[in-house]
């Protein structure tokens, strides 16, 4: 007789909850990323969307997709990929094993409504069928996957997109032209391929703004009028770049093998270590020091503030779904092209939610951070002819100011990495023919 599966009663905590955070862009999480394959010493890939914003009460999916690898010692061998999702409830000591189930080469399994009314942690085991394993999350229950239940959320409608009704900046700090100069940043562009010019931007405590330069290998400071080039040691190719509150810039060297770097504010080398995972694609800084944006998992990396930083292990060991702001809060943001949800969390709590929807598809969330008791983002809104930004500012009741900016994305650069919020005003690097500037934009004036 088959034995019936149930969840384990012992430590299932029902009621209110504190602890710790959240964020995606997948925020940050981008929009709707295609999910980044994992690759594990000959395993192959794995596939894998977190979930990451559920409602409660509704059975969640997970699914995964396995891609073989070839074998050199066994050439030709069958793949036949196999699993167990490891699930533990919030209130719960232990994982749970479900078994992947197979259909049209997908494999999945569904978490009951019961752990999803709490939020859940959970991880995945695959087997190749070749004596290959491997986790995602890397960890393990060491430091899992997790799922926040949403209850409770306020609706913002964002209409549709007014392409070409976009909002003028309050002020341009500063503009650079290109060039290889002094008085200039790389631009890369031939014949057939993307013209790509500096990949990020941050803002630093003292007010001036420091610009990735990568195609010059360098940073590229503006301050009061003046312009100033620090040569750095960059591999080249997209990066992105975040600047603490001591004016440390730690740079994410992308090309390869990813590693952060860390600089003094006059381009001295303080530490240098390699990302424990092979893509990475934002770089921000927590009350506790850089965090990564990384795939496969999806999670958020440490790798230390001081020196020496943290080894792959430990970023691993660390690693978080959600990006740490202030007071042990954190955002989340879970997005597709017909609706984004975002949230603010206090550990397994979810502290206050938006869903979004509106007649226009929505792209990336460029931006989604704390701002007053709600939250600012910046989402793209597209058609098949346009796209443009929309500036949303949330508030518990909804939506309190929105407008529109224009992309002014002549030339490339990283995706997730055209913005930042700096107290109440909103920054965006552009790029035209003549070179770029930095916008500014008032949070708080008429829409």
């Amino acid at each position: 007789m088959k034995k019936k599966w149930r969840w384990p009663l012992a430590g299932f905590v029902l009621g209110a909850l504190v602890g710790a955070t959240v964020l995606t862009v997948n925020v940050v999480g981008a929009s709707a990323p295609e999910p980044v394959p994992m690759r594990a010493g000959g395993f192959g890939e794995i596939l894998h969307t977190p979930a990451l914003l559920a409602r409660a009460h509704k059975p969640v999916e997970l699914s995964y997709d396995v891609v073989c690898g070839a074998l050199k010692d066994a050439p030709g061998s069958h793949c036949a990929p196999s699993g167990s999702v490891f699930v533990r409830p919030v209130g719960a000591s232990t994982f749970v094993r479900l078994p992947l189930h197979e259909d049209d080469g997908l494999l999945s399994a569904v978490v009951p409504a019961a752990a999803v009314s709490v939020g859940f942690d959970y991880y995945v085991v695959m087997d190749n069928g070749r004596r290959r394993t491997a986790r995602l999350p890397a960890a393990g229950a060491e430091a899992p996957q997790h799922v926040w239940a949403l209850r409770d959320w306020t609706t913002v409608d964002v209409g549709a997109a007014r392409f070409g009704r976009t909002r003028t900046p309050s002020a341009v700090v500063g503009g650079i032209s290109w060039g290889r100069g002094d008085a200039a940043v790389g631009l890369d562009s031939g014949r057939e391929q993307s013209r790509i010019g500096p990949s990020a931007f941050d803002v630093a405590p003292d007010g001036s703004v420091v610009l990735l330069d990568q195609v010059n290998h360098r940073l590229t400071a503006l301050r009061g009028g003046r312009t100033v080039h620090v040569p750095i040691e960059f591999s080249g190719g997209e990066g992105d770049l975040a600047v603490g509150a001591d004016g440390t810039v730690y740079v994410l060297d992308a090309a390869t093998r990813p590693m952060v770097r860390a600089f003094t504010p006059a381009g001295s080398s303080i530490a240098a270590t390699p990302l424990a995972e092979k893509t990475a694609d934002m770089i921000r800084v927590g009350p506790s020091g850089p965090l990564v944006h990384s795939y496969p998992s999806e999670m958020w990396l440490p790798t230390g503030a001081g020196r020496p930083p943290f080894v792959p292990g430990r970023q691993l060991a660390s690693a978080q779904p959600f990006r740490s702001v202030a007071d042990g809060d954190g955002v989340v943001v879970r997005a597709s092209p017909s609706e984004v949800k975002l949230a603010l969390v206090h550990g397994d709590r979810v502290v206050r939610a938006w869903l979004l929807h509106g007649e226009s598809s929505f792209g990336e969330v460029q931006l989604a951070e704390p701002y007053g008791d709600g939250m600012l983002a910046v989402v793209r809104l597209w058609d098949e002819h346009h796209a443009e930004f929309r500036v949303l500012r949330l508030g518990p009741e909804g939506l309190l100011e929105s407008f529109d900016v224009t992309p002014a994305e002549w030339a490339e650069s990283g995706s997730l990495s055209r913005f930042r919020l700096r107290g109440n005003a909103l920054y965006q690097l552009r790029s035209g023919p003549s070179g770029v500037e930095i916008a500014k934009f008032q949070i708080g004036g008429t829409t």
